[in-house]
């Protein structure tokens, strides 16, 4: 009798360092259910992004394709529609597909971007051939989850299927500041009574105001971790017996920090942890590029934007507090929605993943936020899977990244792999521990879309290497004997040798990573 096909919930949060769960070593945020599921299961030790930012890296996740060719190479830029996601091929196998919170596959901000213009001597071109790829992602179609359009038209929907996905509920931005389908249900909820997201709205707070951080005034019930909770339930409670894939994707904890109700209070600043590197300001080091140094000059001048910024001991330790509050709530729900999975009788029967699409500073270096140098606290992540039908748990040292997840959840379900995906199957007998690399087009892009700004990381064996487009100046870290990367052995002599095996393996690695997906029509 042929097998059962695997059902998959997939757990996604939002800018959470792989040390902010109890599993992964931390002793003061409670998160007994994640925790639970790596008790459970396998919980990988060394996973990492492929970019450590949102889109690029979901889009990463998504295609298992390095960004520099799946295209969506920062955000801004879509991911292509003609990409094939796995969520694409689940579906094609039979597959309900459901999506519920953040997907970041789209631009989320209609603000444009710095005109590009051609280079050279001469005339420019004629029309669309001042491109050289046409197709540049800027239709209707590629305008599907900007904010702005769900605060308007709080009934508009999707297209669907949306990459691979039948079923899905939007939430488009973060904190209490969220639109998509969201907006709808919490209007319905509020049935009539004043709109209580964001700052202007936020309830009096004994502290002093601090950027990044206000007490919503949204109640614990309508936050939208709750909505994202109850929407994945309801998925869940669906009688049809097709295989289902579930991808419930948190907003937070990403900034701003905006816990609702007793959760806001639920941690003390005073008793958080400074890591040991908070010391070591950015603002002190010399051994960083002029380009990588701005993204935080950028961030310390509007604290409130995007951008990576410094803080004094008490700002941090309140933003690590209610970091934690966040993710205690996530995992409440986490609980609740096992517990539905369980009551259906389908919990023998699903795999289960928990995983984030990059993480925080939360207080290395000094500064909070993402951009900038590619530190542990940033590019590691957590990575759970557990499978009722597998009995192999406990830690799993294998190098592994974004572009590995869509070809192990593949495998999985006993699909072969699309052709032009690049990562593998990291659970599979024979899988290869190979060296991560990571892909970041730099924070200058955004101001100057010439910028000569690209980091390239490479993590293999203990160690991180990270090279600054345009600049003699890298980083060169020992991380079983410097874990929190306190000293740069970019210049120290004694670790040429090593720089220079590492630069040999980078090379190596960005061959591999070439653009498989393009068929060749004729042998010759």
């Amino acid at each position: 009798m042929k097998a059962r096909a695997p059902n998959f919930i997939v757990f996604m949060t939002d800018q959470q360092r792989a040390d902010h769960l109890g599993c992964y070593g931390n002793r003061m945020v409670r998160t007994p259910h994640i925790d639970h599921l790596a008790a459970q299961g396998v919980r990988f030790e060394n996973f990492f992004v492929s970019c450590p930012i949102c889109q690029p890296n979901r889009a990463a996740l998504a295609t298992g394709q390095m960004i520099s060719v799946n295209g969506c190479r920062q955000n801004g830029i879509p991911l292509g529609l003609d990409s094939t996601t796995y969520a694409d091929v689940l579906r094609g196998h039979g597959y309900r597909t459901g999506l519920v919170g953040k997907a970041h596959f789209q631009n989320v901000s209609n603000i444009p971007a710095r005109e590009r213009k051609p280079r050279g001597r001469g005339v420019v071109p004629a029309g669309d051939q001042t491109l050289a790829r046409r197709n540049q992602r800027d239709t209707a179609d590629y305008s599907q989850e900007v904010r702005g359009s769900w605060a308007a038209d709080p009934k508009r929907e999707l297209k669907l299927p949306y990459y691979g996905f039948d079923h899905v509920r939007l939430c488009v931005g973060h904190g209490d500041q969220v639109e998509g389908h969201y907006t709808q249900w919490l209007l319905d909820r509020l049935n009539g009574a004043a709109d209580p997201r964001g700052r202007e709205q936020a309830l009096a707070d004994e502290n002093e105001l601090a950027p990044q951080i206000w007490r919503t005034a949204v109640p614990v019930d309508l936050y939208p971790t709750s909505y994202v909770g109850e929407e994945a339930c309801a998925f869940l409670k669906d009688t049809d017996e097709q295989p289902f894939l579930l991808v419930v994707s948190f907003p937070d904890p990403h900034h701003p920090f905006t816990p609702p109700g007793h959760y806001f209070d639920m941690y003390d600043p005073a008793e958080m942890k400074l890591p040991p590197n908070f010391e070591h300001s950015i603002r002190s080091r010399t051994d960083l590029p002029a380009t990588v140094r701005k993204s935080y000059e950028t961030g310390d001048k509007n604290p409130d934007a995007y951008w990576p910024f410094h803080g004094d001991a008490d700002l941090i330790r309140r933003m690590i507090a209610l970091n934690y509050g966040t993710i205690t709530m996530i995992d409440d729900w986490v609980g609740r929605i096992m517990e539905t999975l369980a009551s259906n009788g389908k919990q023998q029967d699903t795999v289960i993943c928990f995983m984030s699409d990059h993480g925080d500073y939360m207080g290395d270096y000094g500064t909070v936020l993402k951009h900038g140098v590619h530190s542990l606290g940033l590019i590691r992540v957590p990575f759970i899977w557990l499978d009722p039908q597998d009995d192999r748990t406990g830690i799993n040292n294998t190098y592994a990244s974004a572009i590995d997840f869509a070809p192990t959840l593949l495998q999985r379900a006993g699909i072969q792999v699309p052709i032009g995906m690049q990562g593998q199957d990291v659970l599979a007998p024979d899988a290869m521990d190979l060296p991560v690399l990571i892909e970041d087009p730099g924070m200058e892009v955004y101001s100057d879309p010439e910028a000569d700004s690209s980091i390239r990381t490479l993590i293999h064996q203990g160690w991180r290497m990270s090279v600054f487009e345009g600049s003699q100046l890298g980083e060169l870290y020992n991380l079983q004997e410097d874990p929190f990367e306190l000293t740069n052995l970019w210049a120290h002599p004694e670790a040429q040798t090593r720089k220079a095996e590492f630069f040999e393996l980078m090379v190596h690695r960005q061959i591999a990573l070439r653009d498989k997906s393009l068929l060749a029509t004729n042998q010759a």
